[in-house]
């Protein structure tokens, strides 16, 4: 009723004419942008759920090693096998969980999916927290999996959808920023806290998720879809401002929506249509070669692989260091998607990524293959440390953001939760895969071999998005 009466006395200050031509004073615009940030912040709790939900495991299995008994009395130990699928199973929750997104984000629209996706959050932090066994523990992640697939397909498309289109790359790297603090968030209260309380304590997050969705307004794309004309101009005035063609905005949506045309307004079979096809093949690659560059290994097996490296450093360095530099490179993409664009990020970061695997590679099969005695290569062990960090780095500005973002930008509001739900899915295979053939990998190829395809990879990623990407810095999306 609230929201009634608001919309209402919203129409009457369209109907009376206060609406002003010219350029919107740089004040006023400011004040609007930050309203902006403000919304697009509180969908991006969603995301700090989704990152704090993924690490978990880490502190947990370690605290679990020293103090396995649980709150109902029972003792819980894991096998080497199921200590791995606390981590596949919420990869395969996520799979489902965008294919459920992309029916629900359509049906019952972005605001309440996002409401919706606190449930099974809520539910999988307690089935964790009070698990008896093994069996309940995974049932518990592979549900949080659900929640964190549908926290991908609402999130996102709520976020281009609310944004201006000169803020709409540096709003869409907001959610990246969420799920790196929300990590930060499990990895350091897992220090302190045992695994079963830092599951009550993840519980947080979505309930703050779930009382700031009571601020956020329906996406007025979504509303122009639905066939609620009016309903979309009043809230876009209230986002665009009143030096805003909101009018004009409305009719591009509904001509890339054909809405009211007589065209069917979009659905699955819309799919099918070459350009969209295209799309999303372009979309799915950019995915594969976000996964076969390394990204995902070098982000979850940091310590791992520097180890392997023989890089001179403890793990929780290492962990310490590869959280300080997502959250550097989430900053730079902030600062740089709106102004050099999804295009270049991808060939800079690729390019840089390209170029540290590739030294890398060198320096692991030259150091391997030194002559005993020879100290050259120990007095360089630097190197493993500084390539894998800088590539770090660099993924985080545009190889890890940019495929995410263009999963929603490249498809109008009909198709675009059914489309990102297939560009994601096929996204988390990859995920799953690389993950899972990391060591068969590196024994086929050798630890060199295995860097040196990772850089060749990030080499055709740069022709790729020269040839591939079309730039949408600062274009309608529909």
């Amino acid at each position: 009723m609230k929201e009634f009466y608001e919309i209402e006395s919203l129409k009457q200050k369209d109907d009376a004419g206060d609406v002003f031509k010219g350029e919107e004073p740089v004040a006023v615009r400011r004040k609007r942008e930050l309203k902006q940030l403000g919304l697009v912040s509180l969908v991006g709790l969603s995301y700090f759920s989704l990152g704090a939900m993924l690490p978990w495991p880490s502190p947990a299995l370690s605290d679990m090693a020293e103090n396995n008994a649980t709150l109902v009395g029972t003792e819980i130990t894991l096998t080497s096998a199921e200590k791995d699928m606390t981590g596949s199973l919420v990869y395969l929750g996520t799979l489902f969980g965008a294919w459920v997104a992309g029916i629900l984000v359509s049906v019952v629209g972005r605001r309440r999916s996002l409401q919706l996706i606190v449930i099974p959050y809520i539910v999988g932090w307690l089935i964790n927290g009070l698990a008896p066994n093994p069996p309940v523990l995974l049932t518990g992640r592979f549900i949080l999996g659900l929640a964190g697939g549908m926290t991908t397909i609402a999130g996102y498309a709520f976020v281009v959808e609310l944004s201006d289109a000169h803020l709409r790359g540096t709003m869409a790297t907001i959610p990246t920023m969420g799920i790196v603090l929300g990590g930060l968030y499990t990895v350091s209260l897992g220090y302190v806290l045992p695994w079963h309380i830092l599951a009550f304590v993840c519980i947080l997050p979505p309930l703050l998720l779930l009382a700031g969705s009571s601020l956020l307004p329906e996406s007025p794309s979504y509303l122009v879809v639905k066939g609620r004309r009016q309903q979309a101009l009043v809230i876009l005035r209230r986002l665009r401002g009143d030096y805003a063609d909101v009018e004009a905005e409305v009719a591009d949506l509904e001509r890339r929506n054909r809405v009211g045309g007589g065209g069917g307004g979009g659905g699955w079979r819309d799919l099918l249509k070459a350009d969209v096809l295209k799309r999303i093949a372009v979309v799915i690659v950019l995915f594969a070669l976000m996964q076969l560059s390394g990204n995902f290994v070098f982000m979850i097996y940091t310590a791992r692989v520097l180890q392997a490296t023989g890089a001179p450093l403890d793990p929780d360095a290492i962990t310490a260091i590869a959280g300080a530099l997502k959250v550097g490179g989430t900053l730079a993409a902030i600062l740089l998607m709106d102004r050099v664009g999804r295009r270049n990020c991808l060939i800079g970061s690729h390019a840089v990524n390209a170029a540290c695997l590739l030294i890398l590679g060198t320096y692991v099969y030259l150091a391997e293959g030194a002559e005993p005695g020879d100290d050259t290569y120990a007095r360089l062990k630097w190197v493993p440390t500084v390539c894998v960090t800088v590539a770090l780095f660099f993924c985080d500005i545009g190889v890890h953001p940019v495929p995410y973002v263009l999963s929603s930008e490249y498809f109008p509001t009909n198709l675009r939760a059914q489309a990102s739900s297939i560009c994601i899915s096929a996204g988390t295979i990859l995920t799953f895969l690389v993950l899972q053939l990391y060591s068969p990998m590196m024994e086929l190829l050798t630890q060199a071999g295995l860097y040196w395809f990772y850089g060749a990879t990030s080499v055709v990623g740069v022709v790729f998005c020269f040839v591939a990407v079309i730039e949408t810095k600062g274009k309608a999306v529909g």
